[in-house]
């Protein structure tokens, strides 16, 4: 993805939300979180984050930024729980003696 967030007119991306939301993303990038399928989802947290430094007082859009937030950082390259259910279904079936 990279670069820095494009311009847009009337909204200010300098304030604590949007650059703490910047620091968030670079880091996210650098983990290797990110990638093209994720820039629309990148763009609308940059925007929420600008429009809250604008209107800090919003709650519903605290509500959307969380969750959008949330939905970024939960790493879902967490693959064991998975290879764990793979590794129990690939085991013998065994045939109980009674």
């Amino acid at each position: 993805m990279g670069g820095s967030p494009p311009a847009v007119k009337g909204v200010v991306m300098d304030g604590p939300n949007a650059k703490a939301m910047e620091v968030t993303l670079t880091a996210l990038e650098e983990m290797g979180r990110l990638e093209d399928v994720d820039a629309a989802r990148v763009q609308a947290l940059r925007s929420m984050a600008a429009a809250l430094d604008a209107k800090p007082f919003n709650s519903q859009m605290w509500r959307e930024y969380r969750e959008a937030l949330e939905a970024v950082l939960n790493d879902d390259s967490d693959t064991g729980a998975l290879e764990g259910l793979l590794a129990e279904l690939s085991t013998p079936v065994r045939d109980p003696k009674t």
